[in-house]
């Protein structure tokens, strides 16, 4: 990684987690504010930062490191139909559904080839009505990415998931899929869950949450520098990306984002 681009980083960081401390406030009480007030603080802010991180800390990082690997960077969304013809929300639900069970479980290439054939079934009369507005929240795409005329969509996710958030995971990819052929049945896309990090000291896809799963590992999901050396273009990403939040800590960032937490 050059001098520019680490620099680069740093700031991301560092301003990132400043403004969200600076920014935060609460209106809500719990019980626990009249007997340890300060501690019930600490941990508001604390969580709060951890479960933001995917917007707050790694987006914007992904974003950096994409940009500087020659991705363009989409700014809009990808939208999804409205109304959602019934015969493309009726394959959509099966292949769900059928991703759900190791019996009736469908590569990603199935799943591209079932949809594009649904979508040519629908008539150039019904795709007339058709309007394109943002998903629901929470479903939507957190880093947009075209290169060589391909679209890559992910979205950062909490790196300990249970059962249902897979569930989760698997739906809301399938239904980028099916949004991004609708729209353009030719479109070359690609959508997919990230683990920012591995949180355990073994080989993260050993899980047997991960191993009984909707989702594909390195397929449908990337975990740490399958993600990072893809956006970035470099080796050992992560390990380098974690250097600059050591050498944030050596120049006392920790130490003001407590002050900022103790002035709150």
């Amino acid at each position: 990684m050059d001098e520019q681009l680490r620099l680069k980083l740093k700031d991301v960081i560092k301003t990132s987690l400043e403004n969200y401390i600076r920014n935060w406030s609460s209106s809500s009480y719990h019980p626990l504010d009249t007997l340890i007030p300060t501690e019930r603080k600490i941990r508001s802010i604390v969580g709060g930062l951890e479960t933001s991180m995917g917007t707050r800390v790694w987006e914007p990082i992904a974003k950096v490191l994409a940009s500087n690997n020659g991705f363009e960077i989409l700014a809009g969304k990808l939208k999804r139909p409205s109304p959602m013809p019934p015969l493309l929300q009726a394959k959509l639900d099966y292949l769900i559904t059928a991703r759900e069970s190791k019996a009736t479980w469908v590569n990603r290439t199935e799943v591209i080839r079932e949809l594009k054939e649904t979508v040519s079934s629908i008539s150039d009369e019904d795709r007339a009505s058709i309007e394109y507005v943002a998903p629901a929240s929470g479903s939507g795409v957190d880093v947009f990415l075209k290169k060589d005329d391909k679209y890559y969509a992910f979205d950062t996710k909490t790196v300990q998931p249970n059962v249902g958030d897979i569930k989760k995971f698997n739906k809301q990819i399938l239904e980028w899929y099916a949004y991004a052929i609708f729209r353009e049945p030719n479109v070359d896309f690609s959508g997919q869950i990230v683990y920012p990090y591995n949180p355990w000291n073994t080989d993260f896809w050993d899980k047997d949450i991960h191993k009984n799963g909707a989702l594909k590992p390195k397929e449908d999901a990337l975990v740490e520098d399958e993600f990072w050396d893809f956006v970035s273009g470099l080796n050992d990403t992560f390990r380098q990306i974690m250097g600059i939040f050591e050498e944030l800590e050596g120049e006392g960032l920790g130490d003001e984002l407590s002050k900022l937490i103790k002035t709150i």
